[in-house]
């Protein structure tokens, strides 16, 4: 007879789904004591052009690499490391071209070890928040300047 989950990784599961509706979804399995997670982060960023996302894939690749580096270390290796996949420029009906960069990864986690996975998933999801709203500017090679010259400026960055 299988175990019913606690409430409290009841609980966890809530609260990790509403971490990862920000830019993403969440599959789950419960394995009482444990709570199975498999994460899928979506990285969006919008383009001028066809060729412009081109140019910046190399960027969007290095900004998943890096947040997959975060997973683990901020996980203290509990997130099994991620599968990425950068897909060819894209373009939205209303005709603006972007980019998407998927993450996937999957952990697991009981009632008293979610606490060092919740800080990672929940930075990393924050991080694709902010690439969403900002683009890439400022997220990878911090001196090196944007792909597109007439972008707006970072607030609190020199131009």
């Amino acid at each position: 007879m299988a175990l019913a989950p606690s409430p409290k990784l009841q609980a966890l599961l809530k609260d990790f789904q509403q971490i990862a509706s920000m830019s993403g979804y969440l599959n789950h399995s419960f394995d009482p004591p444990q709570l199975r997670l498999f994460f899928t982060l979506y990285g969006r960023v919008m383009v001028a052009s066809p060729e412009e996302a081109l140019a910046v894939t190399p960027r969007l690749q290095a900004w998943c690499d890096l947040q997959s580096v975060r997973l683990r270390e901020g996980s203290s290796s509990a997130i099994m490391p991620p599968q990425v996949q950068v897909s060819a420029p894209q373009t939205m009906p209303d005709g603006r071209d972007y980019l998407v960069a998927t993450l996937s990864f999957n952990t697991k986690v009981t009632e008293t070890s979610y606490l060092r996975v919740r800080t990672a998933v929940l930075a990393v999801y924050q991080e694709a928040v902010k690439m969403r709203e900002a683009g890439l500017k400022g997220m990878v090679d911090e001196g090196e300047a944007d792909a597109s010259p007439d972008a707006p400026p970072v607030p609190g960055r020199e131009p």
